[in-house]
């Protein structure tokens, strides 16, 4: 596939407007688009984009394919890595606005350095600042 031009991720969530407020206001995020019959919405930040849709949303073009969000916060069937120059000052930055984290900020024998935390939904999101 070298006619890649952009990429994104869409997650299936609980609560559109939650997730919305999560990434807008704890992480920074734009709001690109928001409907409302089904909720869906599309932010932004830097590159990445990232769409947010009601769990249970049927694939219309995909026969009996629904999206679903999970359950279990101690797993995450996809993971949102957000690549920093400094992982330590965004570390501060969430701090700051009462982001509640999972990991404090480490650096790993390969380089660089991370952090992780939880969206709404469960879904892991990685801050990582690469080597």
């Amino acid at each position: 596939m070298t006619d890649v031009e952009a990429g994104r991720v869409a997650l299936a969530v609980h609560d559109v407007h939650a997730s919305v407020r999560f990434y807008v206001e704890g992480l920074g995020f734009h709001v690109e688009q928001l409907f409302e019959d089904p909720p869906y919405a599309t932010l932004s930040v830097g590159p990445l984009r990232l769409s947010l849709t009601q769990s249970g949303s049927m694939v219309p073009d995909v026969e009996g394919m629904r999206l679903e969000a999970g359950a279990d916060e101690r797993a995450s069937a996809a993971m949102v890595v957000l690549e920093v120059a400094d992982a330590r000052a965004v570390f501060r930055q969430l701090a700051d606005r009462g982001v509640r984290t999972r990991s404090d900020p480490w650096e790993p024998p390969w380089g660089g350095c991370r952090f992780f935390l939880s969206d709404p939904d469960g879904y892991l999101v990685e801050v990582e600042q690469v080597a």
